[in-house]
C-alpha cells in the first residue's frame, strides 16, 4: 500500500499497487506498507493477518500478502465496507488453491453487511451465507456448534484508530514534492522533473525516453519482453498533468491523472449533470470495471493507455468514437486533435513526434439524441485483455432516421478499426430491422480479417463484431420504442456481473473423547499465520550465499525438430561461468521421473516447446538469464506435422503399449443402451489445462560436509525429486552412498 497527501484537497489517499511493477525510484516522498509492516507473529497480528488465517484463506501461501494488502488498504480508506468494495478490490488478486471462498468468508467479516447480520436473527458465520433461507434455518436445526467452521466469536475486533499515522514530515513539508531527482545505473537513468517545461526540455533532449507513470506496460515490457528503455521521464508529480478542468466542451484530464481517478470525477459529475449529458462517462466508468484490477487503475493513467497505442485496448475504441481531443505538446508547439483512427500510424505507433508530450485528453459530453455504447469480450471477466471489444456513438433525429453514426473495434487488426464504408452508408437509414440486417451484411463482408491474423481465433472475432453491433441494435430499439421485443432476444440485452458470493462448508467431527485427537476437526494451516504476515520463506526469500550462482534455462521454441547449439556467445559474456547440456551428462543420468522416462536434457529431438535445452551458470539472475537467451539454437524441421487426431491417424501415429487404456463406465452400459429412449451421438473434445502456479518452479542448491547437498524445492513432488536425487547421487558415490544420502535435508513449503 502507498499512501500519497494530495495537498490541494488535504486528505491522505491509500492506494493498493503491484510491487513489483513499481519502481523503487517512484516512491520517493510516498509512505509505504508492506505486509510485514502491519503484523507480526513475534509481536502482534493484524486483524485481517488473524481472520484470513483462522478462516482457512491459505493453503500454498504465495498470494496471501497481496490478499491481506489489498483488504488492508481498502480498510483504511473505508473503515466498514461493503460487499461490493470487496468484489472490486480482490480484482486484480488471483489465488489458485482456495477457490477464493475461505479468503471471502474471512474477510467479509469487516463488511457493513456482516454487522447487520450480527444484529439480526441468525448468525451468518455459525448457518451459512443463505441467511435466514438457509436450510437449516428453515428445517429449526439449532445445534450449530457441532460443525462450527469458524468460531467468530474470538476474532479480535478491528479498531480504525489502532493504525499506524502518516508520517508527518510527508504532510508537513512538500521539499521531496518539489525535487527534481535523477537516477543513474548501468543500463537505465531515471529522471522525474517537476515541471512540465521541464520535461518538455528533457523530451527534446533524449527524443527517445519513454515517459513512465505507473509503468504498467513498460515494466512488463521490460520483465517479459526484454526491452531496456535507457531513458525514462516519471511525469507524476508535474502538476499541470495532474489537473482535473471542466470545460463547456467537456472534462479536460491531465495526462498522469491516474485511472482510479479518473474514474471517480467521472462518477461524481454523473451524479451532477443531466442524464444526456453523461452517457458517454457512464459507458467509461463500466468498461473501467473491467480494466485490469485496482492495483493497475491505481496507478495507470488514461493517457497511457492511449499512447501505448495496444490494439485491443479497453479504452481507445471508446475515445475515438466520442471523438475525444487530445493536447499535444513540445518545446516549440502545443497542437489539438481529435482522436479518430488516423491517431494510430501502425501496430503500437501514433502521431506524436519524437520530441512530443501528450499533456491532456477532453472527454466531451453527450446529448439527448445521442446513444453511446461499448462492449469487451475476454477469456475471463474480470483483469483481462480483450479478445474484441467496441464502442459504437449514434445520432437519431427525426423518426429514429440515423443522423451520425460511428463503430469502431478493438482487437480486429494492428490498430483500432473504424469500417467507415457503413458508417457513412447507414447515415439517412431508418434504425430498424432491416438497417440492422443490411448492417450486418456489409459488416461481414467488410470487416475482413485474414487467416493468419495474430491472435488466432478468426471466426470467433468476427462474429463478435456482429454480436456487438446486434446488441447495440437491441439496447437502443429498447429505449426508442414501445414495441414488445421477441423473448428470444431479451438477454442479448444483458451484461454478466458477479453475485454477492453464497457458500457454505459443512463437515461432520468425527465423534472422540480424546481432547487432542485432531481428525475431522477444521484446524488452520500450520503455516497460516506465517503465510499472512509475509514471515513464510520461499526460495526466493532465502538470502544468496557466499559464492551463489545461478542457473538459467534454455527452452525450445519448436514443437516437433531436431537441433543443434551454440553457447558460444553466452560463455563470452563477463559473469558466466559454465554452459550445460545433454553432451554432458551419461545417457543412464540424463533420465528422471517414473520409469526414467522423461529427460533432464533434450539429447537430439524436441517433442514439443518448453522443453529444456540446456542451462546456463552463472553470476547472478540477471546475467544467467540474458546469456540463455543469447545461445544460438537451429532447428530442422520434422515431418509429418502431428497436432490432431485426424492428423495420428492419417499418419498412423499410434501408441502401442498402452497396457490399461482408460475407460469410464458406471453400471450396465450396453443394457441401458438396448432401452434408452433417446441415444446422442457426438463428440467432446477437452484442451490441456496449464497448473497456473503462481511461484515459478526454483530450487537452492546448497553444498555441505561429506559432499552433501542441502536441497530447497518448490514441487509439488518431494518424494520424487527426493528419490531421483539419491538415485543420481548414489551412481556418483557409490562407495559413500549411505553416509552421503543421509546429509541430504529436505525443505518444502505448500
Amino acid at each position: 500500500m502507498i499512501s500519497i497527501y494530495d495537498r490541494k484537497k488535504c486528505i491522505i489517499n491509500h492506494l493498493a499497487i503491484n510491487a513489483c511493477l513499481a519502481p523503487v525510484c517512484s516512491m520517493h516522498g510516498i509512505a509505504v506498507t508492506t505486509v510485514e509492516g502491519i503484523g507480526s507473529t513475534k509481536t502482534k497480528l493484524h486483524p485481517l493477518q488473524e481472520r484470513i488465517a483462522k478462516s482457512h484463506g491459505t493453503q500454498c501461501g504465495f498470494c496471501t500478502p497481496g490478499f491481506v494488502m489489498s483488504m488492508y488498504t481498502l480498510l483504511r480508506n473505508s473503515p466498514l465496507p461493503k460487499m461490493k468494495d470487496l468484489e472490486k478490490t480482490f480484482q486484480g488478486n488471483l489465488c489458485r488453491c482456495t477457490g477464493y471462498r475461505p479468503i471471502v468468508e474471512g474477510f467479509q467479516t469487516f463488511t457493513e453487511e456482516w454487522e447487520l447480520m450480527q444484529n439480526g436473527k441468525w448468525l451468518t458465520n455459525r448457518v451459512c451465507q443463505m441467511g435466514d433461507k438457509c436450510c437449516k434455518v428453515v428445517n429449526g436445526y439449532t445445534k450449530y456448534e457441532e460443525n462450527l467452521l469458524v468460531d467468530t466469536s474470538t476474532f479480535v475486533p478491528y479498531d480504525s484508530s489502532q493504525e499506524p499515522i502518516f508520517p508527518p514530515e510527508l504532510k508537513l513539508y512538500n521539499t521531496l514534492d518539489r525535487q527534481e531527482l535523477t537516477f543513474k545505473g548501468k543500463q537505465v537513468t531515471w529522471h522525474r522533473p517537476t515541471s512540465l517545461e521541464e520535461l518538455l526540455k528533457l523530451k527534446t533532449k533524449y527524443p527517445k525516453a519513454k515517459i513512465v507513470n505507473g509503468n504498467t506496460e513498460i515494466g512488463v515490457e521490460v520483465k517479459y519482453k526484454h526491452h531496456i528503455y535507457p531513458i525514462l521521464l516519471h511525469s507524476a508529480g508535474i502538476p499541470e498533468l495532474a489537473d482535473i478542468h471542466v470545460r463547456s466542451s467537456g472534462i479536460r484530464f491531465g495526462s498522469a491523472v491516474t485511472l482510479t481517478s479518473f474514474a471517480k470525477y467521472l462518477s461524481q459529475q454523473i451524479q451532477l449533470l443531466p442524464e444526456h449529458e453523461t452517457r458517454i462517462f457512464v459507458v467509461i466508468i463500466d468498461m473501467l470495471h473491467w480494466f485490469g484490477g485496482e492495483q493497475i487503475r491505481n496507478v495507470a493513467t488514461v493517457c497511457g493507455n492511449i499512447v501505448t497505442a495496444s490494439p485491443i485496448s479497453d479504452l481507445c475504441p471508446i475515445l475515438v468514437a466520442a471523438g475525444a481531443v487530445l493536447e499535444i505538446s513540445s518545446a516549440y508547439e502545443t497542437r489539438k486533435v481529435v482522436m479518430n483512427e488516423s491517431f494510430f500510424t501502425g501496430y503500437r505507433t501514433t502521431i506524436l513526434h519524437d520530441d512530443e508530450v501528450l499533456i491532456s485528453i477532453t472527454i466531451p459530453y453527450s446529448n439527448k439524441n445521442q446513444h453511446f455504447h461499448a462492449y469487451k469480450q475476454a477469456r475471463r471477466r474480470d483483469d483481462d485483455t480483450a479478445i474484441v471489444n467496441s464502442a459504437v456513438n449514434v445520432l437519431l433525429g427525426k423518426d429514429n432516421v440515423v443522423n451520425d453514426f460511428i463503430i469502431v473495434f478493438g482487437g480486429m487488426g494492428p490498430t483500432v478499426t473504424v469500417p467507415r464504408k457503413i458508417c457513412a452508408e447507414i447515415i439517412g437509414r431508418i434504425w430498424n430491422e432491416e438497417t440492422l440486417n443490411w448492417a450486418l451484411q456489409s459488416l461481414a463482408h467488410d470487416l475482413y480479417l485474414p487467416p493468419d491474423a495474430p491472435g488466432g481465433m478468426i471466426q470467433y472475432r468476427r462474429s463478435l463484431t456482429l454480436s456487438f453491433l446486434f446488441r447495440t441494435y437491441l439496447t437502443i430499439v429498447q429505449k426508442i420504442s414501445s414495441t414488445a421485443f421477441d423473448v428470444k432476444n431479451l438477454s442479448g440485452l444483458q451484461g454478466f456481473y458477479n453475485q454477492t458470493p453464497k457458500s457454505s462448508q459443512m463437515f461432520h467431527i468425527h465423534p472422540s473423547s480424546i481432547k487432542t485427537d485432531t481428525v475431522g476437526k477444521p484446524i488452520p494451516h500450520i503455516s497460516a499465520f506465517r503465510h499472512a504476515t509475509g514471515e513464510a520463506v520461499y526460495c526466493d526469500d532465502i538470502p544468496a550465499f557466499k559464492n551463489e550462482l545461478y542457473m538459467a534455462v534454455v527452452l525450445s521454441t519448436r514443437a516437433h525438430a531436431n537441433f543443434t547449439m551454440d553457447a558460444s556467445d553466452a560463455l563470452q559474456m563477463e559473469g558466466v561461468h559454465l554452459f550445460l547440456s545433454a553432451k554432458d551428462l551419461p545417457h543412464e543420468r540424463n533420465c528422471i521421473g517414473p520409469k526414467s522416462t522423461n529427460a533432464v536434457f533434450v539429447e537430439r529431438t524436441v517433442t514439443s516447446q518448453g522443453q529444456i535445452l540446456g542451462v546456463v551458470i552463472a553470476e547472478n539472475q540477471r546475467i544467467a538469464q540474458s546469456a540463455a537467451r543469447k545461445v544460438k539454437v537451429i532447428y530442422e524441421d520434422l515431418q509429418p506435422v502431428i497436432i490432431s487426431i485426424e492428423d495420428a491417424i492419417k499418419h498412423k501415429s499410434y501408441f502401442t503399449d498402452i497396457t490399461n487404456p482408460c475407460i469410464i463406465e458406471r453400471g450396465n452400459v450396453d443394457e441401458i443402451f438396448k432401452s434408452a429412449p433417446h441415444i446422442i451421438h457426438g463428440e467432446m473434445r477437452s484442451g490441456s489445462q496449464e497448473h497456473f502456479y503462481l511461484e515459478t518452479q526454483s530450487t537452492v542448491v546448497v553444498p555441505q560436509e561429506d559432499d552433501g547437498l542441502e536441497v530447497y524445492c518448490s514441487t509439488q513432488y518431494p518424494n520424487l525429486i527426493s528419490v531421483e536425487c539419491n538415485r543420481t547421487f548414489v551412481k556418483y558415490t557409490d562407495e559413500q552412498s549411505s553416509r552421503n544420502c543421509q546429509t541430504i535435508r529436505w525443505r518444502v513449503w505448500w
